[in-house]
């Protein structure tokens, strides 16, 4: 199944895997200001694909500055390569052993789990479902799998707060803390200066082959980035929003 398309959507429910037919075009070579992540993301991937062990990752940090359009841009960068990817909802990670026994089939290939947006309130507990997956259990994990996720919390779960009235509340700081510890990679992404924006807006303004002068740009993106902030998704519809006015 893996011959027809280079990513899938896990659908645990039913215990499918839904291939994508319309692949992510981002190259990664097309993120700016994010080259230490960028980097250390590749080389881990790199390793993998080689078929050495590696670290699972977690890509933490500011909102719209690049974590998820990272990991999807490894499909091209890796697009010649035994690498697969799949993504699966927080909803789904249950039954992430089930996946397991489908890539335990497949030992030439090397599959990234992608899971996105990754967090989980205070009274949350599929962090203790995350674990077990991650660590297996009983079972042993396919050596040819690893999980990226992204997410905008250092630390996935609230800190314990002094009003959660907990008798040994360091106990419970320990078994969530047991959960970011098993992303033996944790690579932080940070919010842009005005500076790093205005560059971003500048690129895709120019893809865009948008009319304006640079004075002119810059004056309505700073404007923009008032109300939307600098990152690089605000940056990229800020263009969007110049292309329909």
């Amino acid at each position: 199944m893996f011959d027809n398309s280079i990513a899938h959507i896990w659908h645990g429910k039913d215990r499918n895997l839904k291939p994508v037919k319309r692949l992510p075009r981002q190259k990664i070579n097309e993120l700016f200001f994010i080259d230490r992540q960028k980097a250390l993301l590749i080389s881990n991937t790199k390793a993998f694909i080689e078929g050495r062990k590696v670290n699972n990752v977690l890509l933490w940090g500011e909102r719209g500055t690049g974590k998820t359009t990272l990991i999807r841009g490894l499909i091209n960068y890796f697009e010649s390569s035994p690498l697969r990817i799949i993504q699966v909802l927080k909803t789904d990670i249950d039954t992430i052993p089930f996946l397991y026994d489908i890539i335990y089939e497949y030992e030439d290939l090397r599959i990234i789990i992608f899971i996105d947006d990754l967090s989980f309130n205070e009274n949350d507990q599929d962090f203790k479902a995350l674990k077990i997956v991650m660590d297996g259990g009983i079972e042993e994990i396919p050596e040819n799998s690893v999980i990226y996720a992204t997410s905008n919390r250092r630390n996935l779960i609230p800190a314990i707060s002094q009003s959660d009235n907990e008798l040994f509340p360091e106990d419970t700081f320990q078994e969530r803390a047991s959960l970011i510890e098993r992303f033996g990679l944790r690579i932080g992404f940070y919010r842009f200066s005005e500076e790093e924006y205005l560059k971003i807006v500048k690129h895709y303004a120019k893809q865009s082959g948008i009319d304006l002068t640079e004075k002119e740009l810059f004056k309505k993106a700073h404007e923009w980035a008032l109300v939307y902030g600098t990152s690089g998704r605000s940056a990229y519809q800020f263009v969007l929003s110049l292309r329909i006015s």
